[in-house]
């Protein structure tokens, strides 16, 4: 999806894109190193006081579940998980909240070091889910935080360090939905998906919003409050919204 999006932005803004690990986005963007930037949103979490586009971010329904946890077949109690793809702060914190909420548990979080023998249960974030095709035998971790929140599952939003840098691209760009909704069929069938795989996600396009809503507003704000509720951060981050 942050592909996709990226694609639209750059056809829009003539920008060019490049790629960090998702973690080190939130410095990137306080350092200058990038004008602006996609991060999962507890991220803000690691980050300084960013400014928030109120305009543009990615939402979307359990269909376009970035990550998944794959369990060990037998296992009665889930105590430990291995965190394998382009982890950062949002994917371990969001996991505790789903477990502490739905399942009352706290289990460990381990890095995956390469050794797939001894691990019991996988979390999975990104591409991998989908190129495998094997998603569907997962827990979708957008699916558990719907159910969790009660509310829509914001998977990214667009970021900077300057107010004046978001609103230079929200008077350059007025919408891009009608783009993602256009071009998105075409989009998916390059990137080398399972045919099944494929059609499943073509088919669900209309469930992706790169626009934001007053709505989602409110719900992103209810999300920064979650890791300091469930104790698992000292505060509550401060953000700009334009």
């Amino acid at each position: 999806m942050t592909s996709m999006f990226a694609t639209i932005l750059k056809s829009k803004l003539g920008c060019e894109v490049v790629f960090y690990p998702v973690s080190k986005l939130p410095e990137a963007v306080m350092n200058r190193d990038v004008d602006i930037a996609l991060i999962p949103p507890l991220d803000l979490h690691t980050a300084g006081d960013l400014v928030v586009s109120s305009v543009y971010g990615i939402v979307a329904d359990s269909l376009f579940s970035n990550s998944f946890l794959y369990f060990k077949p037998g296992e009665k109690e889930v105590t430990d998980i291995t965190m394998k793809g382009d982890i950062s702060y949002h994917d371990i914190t969001l996991l505790k909240i789903i477990f502490k909420e739905l399942y009352n548990t706290n289990p460990e979080v381990v890095a995956y070091d390469g050794e797939l023998t001894k691990i019991t249960n996988l979390y999975i974030a990104g591409d991998e889910n989908y190129l495998t095709g094997r998603y569907d035998t997962g827990m979708n971790i957008t699916e558990e935080a719907v159910e969790c929140l009660q509310s829509p599952f914001i998977s990214y939003i667009l970021v900077s360090s300057h107010e004046e840098i978001l609103e230079s691209v929200h008077s350059k760009i007025k919408q891009m939905n009608e783009d993602l909704y256009e071009f998105g069929e075409d989009y998916l069938a390059l990137a080398g998906l399972p045919e099944e795989t494929l059609i499943v996600l073509q088919y669900g396009l209309r469930n992706i919003s790169f626009e934001l809503s007053d709505d989602l507003l409110e719900t992103l704000k209810a999300m920064m409050a979650l890791p300091y509720y469930y104790t698992l951060a000292e505060d509550i981050p401060e953000y700009t919204l334009v």
